[in-house]
């Protein structure tokens, strides 16, 4: 009950997060978009990549890792590749 609703509290700043992030999108021109596209596919790939290398790598030893590190590794491989996506752009 209120504990579940405690600890979920640090949700809602995420989700105005993601609201501003859907107005932002809606917001850009296409080129824009279509680079942002290509961004977030590149992280989710790499992420997905990488999630599932080291899953197997937990079988072998390797510390458990927070899942809470697949989000912010999906932000910097996004953050990353921005420059390189932008420059094919140009």
């Amino acid at each position: 009950g209120v504990e579940v609703a405690v600890v979920l509290l640090p949700v809602i700043p995420l989700v105005l997060a993601f609201a501003a992030i859907v107005r932002c999108f809606q917001g850009i021109d296409e080129l824009e978009r279509q680079m942002h596209l290509e961004c977030l596919a590149l992280a989710a790939g790499l992420t997905a990549l990488l999630s599932a290398s080291y899953y197997f790598l937990e079988g072998v030893g390797f510390p458990r890792v927070s899942s809470i590190w697949t989000f912010v590794l999906v932000m910097v491989i996004w953050l990353i590749a921005r420059p390189f996506v932008a420059r094919r752009y140009q």
